[in-house]
């Protein structure tokens, strides 16, 4: 059975008869299962002989026990009331599963629907952790589709069951989601706050990985703001965790942050070296948006330097990559080039 025929049985599975008969039929017919696929091989006359008389010996007992158990909990009322609530619970976890599973394979569509069905059950103690991951996965779901609002409702909601659970890590996560929604809104003063509160926590974690992020992302907002002397040292405490941690692709970005930074400081050497190492990373990664960024800011060096020979060179490599992946950005860099062109003409007259 596959994971998505147990989904559409799940539903059914709340009645403890059911459950026996359901239970019933995987012992007595998985074995035909197991035999066609190959796991099981096929049993000789002589073996067969013995199973028989062993299930003529067992297996009306086993029916029994268990038809007994299922009548037990089904006139029960403690028992069918714990039961009702661990089958809730279990419900909840098999659609949050299966609804993740759909997200690994890109169908948010369908991993929405299920997320919802878990989210329906109620929410007790049991439950929290299944509610706190499917309102977290909603808002990474709607915030990559573009519906900051949602996302923002949802990892709020999020935030509520994990601080109730007391997951320092679960909050730390949504804290950062939420500066990441709320950066992208140009709401930065929330944003830095939320920042703030998932790099305290990811300190008590002693979560490098966590703390990285943070202060790259602080330090974007402090650039942003105009105040590059606080966005350089944050940009530089990541790069530090970054290269401890040896995650080169995020190493690679706050080289490119730092370039940024010094470009507008009008330091262009340092700017150009940040900028050539940022590339180098990519080039290794294969990362060809990074390696398009990188050539497209160094065109901007070599461009305020009055050198167009060289701004044409990286720009034209910056225009090819974007192309290859049909990237938005290569109307940009064409711009610049025909910028470059009139610049060039305009000097010959």
């Amino acid at each position: 059975m596959n994971i998505t025929g147990f989904d559409k049985i799940a539903p059914y599975l709340t009645h403890p008869l059911v459950l026996v008969g359901f239970v019933m039929l995987l012992v007595y017919g998985i074995h035909w299962q197991l035999m066609r696929s190959g796991l099981l091989s096929q049993v000789s006359k002589k073996d067969s002989g013995l199973i028989i008389r062993l299930f003529l010996r067992y297996g009306f007992w086993l029916a029994l026990v268990l038809l007994l158990a299922g009548f037990g909990l089904q006139f029960s009322g403690i028992g069918l009331s714990a039961w009702n609530k661990w089958m809730d619970k279990e419900k909840a976890y098999v659609y949050f599963n299966v609804g993740q599973f759909y997200i690994h394979h890109d169908k948010p569509d369908r991993a929405e629907k299920l997320y919802r069905k878990a989210l329906a059950f109620d929410h007790t103690e049991e439950t929290r952790e299944i509610m706190a991951g499917a309102f977290g996965d909603l808002g990474l779901m709607y915030r990559k589709s573009g519906k900051l609002d949602r996302a923002e409702e949802m990892h709020l909601k999020a935030l509520e069951f994990h601080e109730a659970l007391g997951n320092k890590e679960g909050m730390a996560d949504n804290y950062a989601n939420l500066g990441i929604i709320y950066y992208r809104s140009y709401k930065l003063d929330q944003a830095e706050d939320m920042y703030r509160k998932a790099l305290s926590l990811d300190e008590t974690l002693d979560c490098k990985q966590g703390m990285a992020n943070a202060y790259t992302s602080l330090g974007l907002i402090y650039g942003r703001h105009g105040e590059l002397d606080r966005a350089e040292e944050m940009h530089l405490k990541a790069l530090e965790l970054d290269e401890a941690l040896d995650r080169k692709e995020d190493m690679a970005i706050n080289y490119g942050n730092l370039g940024l930074l010094y470009k507008t400081r009008g330091e262009l050497e340092q700017a150009e070296n940040m900028y050539l190492k940022a590339l180098d990373l990519n080039e290794v990664l294969g990362r060809k948006e990074g390696m398009a960024d990188n050539y497209d800011n160094l065109g901007n060096v070599y461009w305020i330097r009055g050198d167009l020979d060289k701004a044409e060179e990286l720009w034209q490599k910056s225009l090819h990559l974007y192309e290859i992946m049909g990237h938005p950005l290569a109307e940009k860099v064409k711009h610049l080039l025909r910028e470059l062109a009139e610049a060039r003409s305009t000097s010959t007259r």
